[in-house]
């Protein structure tokens, strides 16, 4: 089990951040999960969430969109318990976590009452994530 964490300059998780976003888009529009670039290194949207799991900062109000349709009807719940990108990044980990065991090509939010579940969750070794061949066997719906 590999718990070794690479700490990150505070400088760069503007960039995480913002990539976070902009990933999510894409795996909600079209249930892509494949490495993209950032920087100079290729890394997922579930390495973007392994990254952002203990960053309080709050999420901007203009991207609560994307959180609500990763939520569904728990985004209420994720606000008012988190409304930070860690609560963000944990929701959408359980979101992805839910998407690999029933993946489809089409992101679907998990039934059930999950979002505090993955609120309260602890952070997972880097052991869960995904290598990049296994990713692009996903089925893909193109947008």
């Amino acid at each position: 089990m590999n718990m070794h964490a690479i700490p990150v300059p505070e400088e760069l998780m503007a960039d995480f951040r913002a990539f976070f976003l902009k990933q999510l888009g894409r795996y909600l529009e079209s249930g892509d999960l494949n490495w993209s670039e950032l920087g100079q290194h290729y890394v997922s949207l579930h390495q973007i969430c392994w990254h952002l799991w203990d960053d309080d900062s709050l999420l901007p109000a203009q991207f609560h969109y994307l959180i609500r349709r990763v939520c569904g009807h728990e985004y209420q719940t994720w606000l008012r318990k988190s409304g930070s990108y860690s609560g963000a990044a944990r929701a959408v980990a359980a979101h992805i976590d839910n998407y690999l065991i029933n993946a489809n090509g089409y992101p679907r939010t998990p039934s059930g009452l999950w979002i505090n579940k993955a609120l309260d969750a602890d952070k997972p070794s880097t052991d869960w994530l995904l290598l990049e061949e296994e990713l692009v066997q996903l089925p893909v719906r193109t947008a």
